[in-house]
């Protein structure tokens, strides 16, 4: 006979199904752990349209920021062995040659500010991710990169996700171990939990894998290229693993075994498991800003909660509705949990210490919300039997429909700030390289031959091309149609600001650099001009950014 738990959640197919196609989600997969063992999976539409291939709990996902925790999870193994401490500096592990941008972060910075989201420097997502899923810098330059980004908030003060810090977390990982960060995994963890199915490499063509995909704007599918991101690449201590809700649940049975175990006893290991230091890891360790400063705070790899409470703080769903629904009225359940999302998959992940349960979503689009978290919510809210859950496909409706509007919206706002009747210099005149300050990423800007008009290039690679239109003074923009950006895999819910490029004249009224806001969070930078035969033109007349 079904537990009352159990009917509560195969009550809700029919939702869940309305959710992912509201969303544009082509196959999500979730299951549930109930006071320890597994209660109830469940499956909805394609892991591959084209083949008709239905989504199981053996289908494959990248599990996209999820990979976070086990990367502190890795981590705490090196801690608990006594290889290196929490409190050890980031510049002790690489030598007085490393060094941050600014001061203070060199002196103070530690492994676990670097894991708890508290670094306060620039995100700078666009400078590694291009269009197509393809990576825009090697691995090897990940070290200098990340000594060169700028500070944008103080240095631990609340929350600022960075997906550089599980970067560097991987590299140090690496060095400490002698082994790659996925090595390490498979060995420590993968491993002796035996998730079989967990991979941190891109396998050959498996008819496991989910496909990823995105919805257009009339609602259809566009299956996307291929994720390149996996161990050895920049970012796979960040997001590179793939792995199955079966193996999911292990990983979180396991989880919550060691955390209520270590929560005790106080010690950083638990009898036959592999999983070290997790207290330390699910704590609140970082304040996060409003609206999730009520009752939560950032761990490393996960956020800690308590009900009632607001979720999502590590998606975009809060970023397209006007207010995020509280959730879990009348408990004060502890929740950790974390969300994941890369080009054509979302991820989440709920843990319920006190109850041995947990919940975990999976799924392949890059759709118009977070489905997976509005998933895993309305699932929470089931197994703890809230009286008044909240509606999600409401929530999942609102989300959808301000995602659609964002770019028109955009275009309009740009229109409106647009100074009318200013002319460009000649085209040719903006012609050349524009490196940042390490050189280790370009913008290459060309003529179209055909349409006679500039293009842009990142690192100068014909797959990262988008045209460039006029907008005043010597101010373009590359802003695309939303279905133009998801097509080639790139993430819808930037700023403005980041689709506009001001060129930069010296005295001499010659070209030198441009000013481009890829970070949201931070000022414009200015990327310097290389023409060819040349070396970099010096800029004396530097000039405010014309909005």
């Amino acid at each position: 006979m079904a537990s009352p738990a159990l009917k509560r959640l195969r009550n809700l197919h029919s939702a869940i199904a309305e959710i992912c196609e509201i969303s544009g989600t082509p196959g999500l997969s979730y299951g549930v752990v109930h006071e320890g063992h597994v209660l109830h999976t469940d499956n909805f539409g394609f892991a591959d349209i084209e083949a008709k291939r239905h989504a199981t709990s053996d289908t494959v996902y990248y599990i996209g920021s999820l990979t976070k925790a086990f990367t502190a999870a890795a981590m705490g193994v090196l801690v608990e062995d006594g290889i290196t401490t929490w409190e050890t500096l980031v510049h002790d592990i690489f030598g007085s040659d490393f060094h941050f941008s600014d001061q203070t972060l060199t002196e103070r910075m530690s492994v676990l500010d670097v894991l708890s989201h508290r670094m306060g420097i620039q995100r700078s997502n666009q400078l590694w991710y291009g269009n197509d899923n393809t990576l825009l810098i090697e691995k090897s330059k990940l070290v200098p990169h990340i000594q060169y980004l700028k500070p944008v908030q103080p240095f631990r003060s609340t929350m600022h996700y960075n997906n550089w810090g599980y970067a560097l977390g991987g590299e140090i990982i690496e060095k400490l171990s002698g082994k790659s960060w996925g090595a390490f995994l498979e060995q420590n963890l993968l491993a002796p939990l035996q998730m079989n199915d967990t991979s941190v490499k891109n396998a050959p063509e498996n008819n496991l894998v989910a496909k990823p995909y995105t919805v257009l704007d009339d609602h259809s599918f566009r299956l996307l290229s291929p994720v390149q991101v996996e161990d050895g690449t920049i970012m796979c201590s960040s997001q590179a693993i793939q792995s199955t809700v079966n193996d999911m649940l292990k990983w979180c049975q396991a989880l919550i075994k060691a955390y209520n175990d270590q929560q005790t006893t106080g010690r950083g290991h638990s009898p036959n498991s592999p999983i070290k230091q997790i207290a330390k890891q699910m704590a609140g360790l970082t304040p996060i800003s409003k609206p999730f400063d009520s009752g939560s705070a950032v761990g490393m790899g996960w956020v800690r909660a308590q009900l009632p409470t607001v979720f999502g703080a590590v998606g975009c769903n809060p970023g397209f509705v006007k207010s995020m629904p509280t959730v879990g009225h009348g408990s004060e359940e502890v929740i950790i949990y974390h969300q994941g999302s890369m080009a054509g998959y979302t991820s989440s992940t709920f843990l319920i210490p006190n109850t041995e349960s947990a919940i975990v979503v999976l799924s392949n689009s890059i759709s118009l919300n977070d489905c997976a978290d509005w998933v895993g919510q309305m699932i929470l809210e089931a197994l703890l039997d809230i009286d008044t859950p909240n509606d999600y496909r409401l929530y999942a409706k609102e989300s959808a429909d301000a995602h659609l509007a964002k770019f028109p919206s955009m275009r309009k706002s740009l229109e409106e700030k647009k100074v009318l009747n200013t002319k460009p210099k000649k085209l040719e005149a903006y012609l050349g390289i524009y490196y940042n300050e390490i050189r280790d990423f370009f913008v290459e800007i060309k003529m179209n031959k055909q349409s006679e008009s500039l293009e842009l290039a990142f690192q100068g690679l014909d797959s990262q091309v988008w045209g460039l239109e006029h907008y005043h003074y010597d101010s373009f923009l590359w802003l695309m149609s939303r279905d133009e950006a998801v097509i080639r895999s790139r993430f819808p819910y930037s700023p403005e600001k980041l689709y506009k490029l001001e060129f930069v004249p010296n005295k001499q009224g010659d070209v030198d650099s441009l000013l481009w806001a890829h970070d949201a969070d931070g000022p414009p930078e200015q990327f310097y001009r290389h023409v060819q035969g040349a070396s970099n033109i010096a800029v004396d007349s530097p000039k405010q950014l014309v909005v």
